[in-house]
């Protein structure tokens, strides 16, 4: 849900049928992600014929415990669509139009409004559109170990009173934790419940996943092991309170895969059209090619049009992509907080490249120089792609720090005084002059490259 580094705007360039084996391809390469990162991985093609299943590594970094399908991983932000999914559900069925106001189900007195006095609606939080920021401001500690797990409805409810919107619903899509956690208490609230037995009632139930769990303070998820950083070592679970419906959910590859099931229309469910509504493009997205739907990014892939979602925690990674036109579909989960989604829409299309992880170690193991001070002291400020997407850059105690919108802050190192990388993702920074306050800096990642605009 946190710490995510692809910075490009738009990540994609852009009754269970029978379960077999996932073709040699798919298993091989797994094991070729393994040799140079991650601990252990599982993936899943979904097709009409069924789902198929792949494995490798391990469970922790001791030679015990190998992968399989029913492997527990913490699938984050991926909980997101199962939450916007029982808002689609309560749309269908009429309890509530999805442009109502929420703040008619919070406490008596309690407003949710923008900067104009406009009353926030289901479909703004939804779809990242609402002006509330990534997480919230009294959030105790944001990068602690387990930043979510003591974070109560009541200090929910307290954000939003003391919130001062600084921008008008519905004009810039930012992603929000904070958001979604509210979409979730608030469907809540309205049905006078909590999360966990609405999200049980109204989606799991129905559609079979009675073995997903919710991660939430207590008690602990039975056979969850610790995940893993990047570098592979152990760290602590992240638990839930009233951010579960941000990013809360456990799931094995085959209980994700029978969600994607459910989604593509592949077996007889009472949400088809919950789903339908749920997989409808409604507004700007972060990027030209990635409108929003409710959670959901479209993304285009050769000649289709895909749908997709991915999770982070501390120590997990996921990635979910959906082809609904084909009733196909493709998910990586991982163990390890490593990018995930360059496997899973080479699993959907094998056309789509692979990452190079071992150039990435590469790079991430490269030498940064050191910069004059009154030369890095011009570079801070904010770059423009669109007025969707953005890059600040942070000058704090001489180190350079870059941060899109909607992600997480990370460190730049310098190769020279304009030209700088990052060790979290492959990529590089170039500020556009010899000397002086750029123009512009330019993106390099993924073999392309975007021109950011300072404003």
């Amino acid at each position: 849900m946190q710490r995510r580094h692809l910075i490009a705007a738009g990540a994609l360039t852009p009754v269970i049928a029978r379960t077999q084996t996932a073709p040699t391809d798919a298993a091989a390469v797994l094991r070729e992600r393994l040799r140079h990162e991650g601990v252990g991985l599982a993936a899943a093609v979904i097709d009409r014929e069924g789902a198929r299943f792949a494995a490798a590594g391990r469970r922790t970094s001791s030679p015990d415990g190998a992968i399989d399908s029913d492997t527990l991983f913490e699938i984050g932000s991926i909980t997101k669509t199962f939450t916007a999914l029982m808002l689609a559900g309560a749309v269908v069925r009429g309890e509530l139009k999805i442009d109502d106001a929420v703040e008619s189900v919070l406490p008596e007195g309690s407003k949710l409004r923008d900067s104009a006095g406009a009353p926030l609606t289901w479909s703004d939080l939804a779809t990242h559109r609402s002006g509330l920021p990534r997480l919230p401001a009294n959030l105790r500690d944001p990068g602690g170990a387990d930043p979510y797990h003591d974070y109560s409805r009541r200090d929910l409810l307290a954000f939003v009173a003391a919130w001062k919107p600084s921008r008008q619903r519905d004009t810039v899509w930012e992603y929000s934790n904070v958001g979604y956690g509210l979409l979730g208490e608030g469907l809540a609230l309205r049905a006078r419940t909590s999360y966990a037995a609405l999200l049980n009632q109204r989606v799991l139930q129905p559609l079979g996943l009675t073995a997903m769990r919710l991660a939430l303070r207590e008690p602990p998820v039975a056979g969850l092991m610790p995940g893993h950083d990047a570098a592979g070592r152990s760290v602590p679970l992240w638990r839930f309170d009233a951010i579960a419906p941000a990013g809360a959910l456990v799931s094995s590859a085959r209980s994700l895969a029978r969600y994607a099931q459910a989604a593509l229309g592949l077996f007889d469910h009472p949400l088809t059209q919950a789903f339908e509504l749920a997989l409808t493009p409604r507004r700007d997205g972060p990027g030209p090619s990635n409108p929003i739907a409710l959670a959901w990014l479209a993304a285009p892939l050769f000649e289709r049009r895909t749908f997709f979602h991915e999770g982070a925690t501390a120590g997990y990674a996921s990635s979910l992509v959906l082809d609904p036109a084909h009733q196909r579909g493709a998910l990586v989960l991982s163990n390890a907080q490593v990018p995930v989604t360059d496997m899973a829409l080479h699993l959907l299309d094998a056309r789509a490249p692979l990452r190079d992880a071992a150039a990435e170690r590469r790079q991430a193991q490269r030498a940064g120089t050191t910069v004059a001070a009154d030369a890095m002291a011009v570079l801070p400020g904010v770059y423009a792609l669109n007025p969707q997407f953005k890059v600040t850059i942070r000058l704090r105690d001489r180190e350079l720090f870059a941060q899109a919108t909607g992600q997480a802050e990370f460190e730049l190192f310098a190769l020279d005084a304009r030209r700088w990388f990052a060790r979290v993702a492959p990529l590089e920074m170039h500020f556009e002059g010899d000397s002086g306050e750029p123009a512009a800096l330019v993106l390099h990642q993924g073999g392309q490259r975007q021109r950011f605009a300072r404003e």
